[in-house]
């Protein structure tokens, strides 16, 4: 996931960092999960207690969603109905991204509001095949 700022420069998604991944899926029945985080957020020292600072960390570099979804395949957009957000006020909100197919890969771009000072903000998908 990456972001390309008002100014022309590009940086990483803040909140997944330079190696963020997911996943994404798509139900046939209308459903929807997107998963992403940053791999190298830090490990806690204990799985059960952790310190503030760790589980501030391990939830800044998070993303995870779940809903419906719609697609509009004339215009080439997407809209994630969301019903569980890792934010809780989320919830009952909707995510447009525009979207497009090639091969194996689905990019999708958020629509405003973005963040400030993004001018584009585009995400990255990757079919993944069965073994």
């Amino acid at each position: 996931s990456s972001q390309r700022m008002v100014d022309g420069t590009v940086r990483p998604d803040p909140q997944t960092g330079p190696r963020g991944a997911g996943y994404i899926m798509y139900s046939e029945t209308g459903r929807m999960c997107a998963v992403l985080a940053d791999p190298d957020r830090p490990k806690w020292k204990s799985e059960t207690v952790p310190l503030e600072a760790e589980v501030r960390a391990a939830f800044d570099g998070l993303v995870a969603y779940c809903g419906t979804y719609e697609v509009n395949e004339a215009q080439g957009y997407v809209v994630h109905h969301i019903e569980m957000d890792r934010v809780p006020n989320l919830a009952g909100t909707d995510r447009k991204r525009y979207f497009a197919l090639s091969g194996g890969r689905l990019v999708l771009r958020p629509t405003p509001p973005l963040p400030a000072g993004v001018q584009e903000w585009t995400v990255e998908w990757e079919r993944v095949t069965k073994k």
